[in-house]
């Protein structure tokens, strides 16, 4: 991760722009380009423009910058970071169980070092945050005017190729999404106190499918779920469980157990009328049955 107070996408170059045009000819360096700039304020580039090779195809940006030569009379050089970076970003994504937190891992990176230093974008990370932030905002919209959730896969489907702000020289994109914990995050497809809106979606028949089934196991099965999203409130769900055991162990209805537990509160009347009508009964059925005291 990435320490925004210490770490700069640039800096200015402390040897003679010729040295450092050599210097960066000497090693073929890939992890920073060099960036020069005259007398008349144009700006000279020798270095990558573009995407790591690892985010996928190359893809070239248009040359803004011609390169420079070793002869020409350059006023300032500076050093541009050409590594790829990685950070992450908490969110909060609304789901039928509540509020789901999970981290967005981020990679970026510059794909035009003269914009950059132009722009004077010294720490990226919190330009690619706040753009990320105004895209997320925006998808989350566009989900709910669709009437569609927002998930971990739309955010791949949408975010997951790179993202350009040509503004800056920056480029960015979402390549995983994982559970959290805990930390400050951004909540997305809901105000502070509305309910969670919420439509399934193909992506989502499994979370279906296991609700349905929480549904059908009951309350038990219900707390359970509860308490596992919610391991702070377990002296809730104990008291809860205290209160209301007859949802969590419903009585017996062993329809013999009920009966044997009624004749013992009759009386000794009705008792002897309930053994006539029971001799009579099984009489017709053909059973032999004592006879009756006189």
């Amino acid at each position: 991760m990435n320490d925004e107070a210490s770490e700069r996408l640039y800096h200015r170059a402390s040897k003679p722009p010729w040295r450092e045009i050599l210097s960066h000819r000497w090693s073929a360096a890939k992890d920073w380009s060099l960036v020069l700039k005259d007398g008349t304020g144009d700006y000279f580039l020798l270095g990558r423009r573009g995407d790591p090779e690892d985010v996928g195809a190359y893809v070239p940006v248009p040359d803004e910058a011609a390169a420079p030569a070793l002869g020409g009379t350059y006023t300032e050089a500076f050093r541009v970071d050409g590594t790829e970076h990685v950070d992450t970003r908490a969110v909060g994504l609304p789901t039928v169980y509540g509020t789901e937190s999970v981290d967005l891992w981020v990679s970026w990176w510059v794909h035009d070092p003269v914009r950059v230093v132009r722009t004077r974008t010294v720490h990226g990370w919190h330009v690619v945050r706040t753009h990320l932030t105004a895209s997320l905002h925006h998808l989350a919209e566009a989900q709910m005017v669709a009437g569609n959730g927002l998930g971990a896969p739309e955010i791949m489907q949408h975010l997951g190729m790179a993202q350009r702000m040509e503004e800056t020289g920056l480029s960015y994109r979402v390549f995983d999404v994982r559970l959290r914990e805990s930390g400050e995050e951004l909540l997305l497809g809901q105000e502070e106190g509305e309910g969670v809106r919420y439509s399934w979606t193909p992506s989502r028949r499994g979370e279906y499918e296991f609700c349905l089934q929480a549904l059908h196991a009951g309350p038990v099965s219900l707390a359970a779920l509860w308490l596992l999203r919610h391991p702070d409130q377990v002296r809730q769900v104990l008291d809860w469980a205290v209160d209301h055991p007859t949802l969590l162990s419903p009585p017996r209805t062993d329809w013999q157990e009920e009966l044997a537990a009624l004749l013992g509160t009759l009386t000794d009347q009705e008792r002897k009328e309930i053994s006539y009508i029971l001799r009579d009964r099984i009489s017709a059925l053909g059973r032999p049955v004592p006879s009756a005291p006189l």
